[in-house]
């Protein structure tokens, strides 16, 4: 046990250790498969048990790194979109797509905060907002938050279970890493439940005005019909038939 603590502890001294979560946070953009929370979570663990590496460093290259990897991916999506790549056409892929597509349609500034706590969901939606040319201002307007909050919220959890279990270095990583699953599964329900609230809230709005729209169409058209009868209050006086006027001396 002491020999794997004292290993994660000289991979946490590394030179390159600082590099490699701007990479991994970068390529986290644009390729799902990059375990870049994990890997900041679990430094943060130990900074917390041993005080290496420096976390604000750490929190400062992951949100530089998830910055330049949204940013990519907007690219990519705008040049080439979404159906090039085959784990975006099937299974989950597809469906934070469609999700995507919809987010961005629907209450684009709240869905770019939300959608990297979502399987799938932050390469999806740096791809379609690339593919459908949504702002480039706005979006890295908005990504520069996001990814500033992912960045600390990551560091956050591994720093508390450091702090549980400061002498047990390995206990703490893995501890830190089981909590960041439960929280991004406790996330990802509460960031769908509010989307689909949202959604019903405003399909019962929609469907509000059109009843009030076609209402008011009903009586627009009965007033116009009363308009034109004849004898109606608001109708014109019969006027006198000249064929059948009396012509007089």
């Amino acid at each position: 046990m002491n020999l794997i603590e004292d290993w994660i502890l000289s991979l946490a001294d590394a030179w390159w250790i600082y590099m490699a979560v701007y990479v991994l946070s970068a390529f986290d953009g644009f390729f799902p498969a990059v375990p870049s929370e994990s890997v900041i979570v679990t430094l943060s663990s130990l900074w917390s048990s041993s005080g290496r590496p420096l976390i604000w460093l750490v929190a400062l290259l992951a949100w530089a790194g998830a910055f330049t990897g949204d940013n990519v991916g907007y690219l990519i999506g705008r040049t080439v979109g979404t159906q090039r790549f085959r784990f975006l056409r099937e299974g989950k892929g597809k469906v934070a797509v469609e999700a995507a597509e919809a987010g961005l349609n629907k209450r684009a500034l709240l869905f770019l905060m939300t959608a990297r706590y979502i399987p799938f969901g932050r390469t999806a939606v740096n791809l379609v907002a690339g593919a459908v040319h949504y702002p480039h201002r706005k979006f890295w307007h908005r990504s520069l938050a996001s990814t500033f909050v992912w960045a600390v919220y990551s560091c956050v959890i591994g720093a508390v279970a450091g702090a549980w279990f400061e002498n047990h270095h390995l206990l703490a990583v893995t501890v830190a890493l089981v909590l960041a699953v439960v929280i991004a599964l406790v996330v990802e329900r509460l960031v769908t439940a509010l989307h689909r609230a949202l959604d019903a809230r405003a399909e019962r709005r929609e469907a509000a005005e059109d009843a009030l729209r076609a209402e008011r169409r009903t009586a627009a058209e009965e007033e116009a019909r009363a308009d034109v009868e004849p004898g109606s209050p608001r109708g014109l006086p019969d006027s006198p038939d000249p064929v059948d006027e009396e012509i007089t001396p």
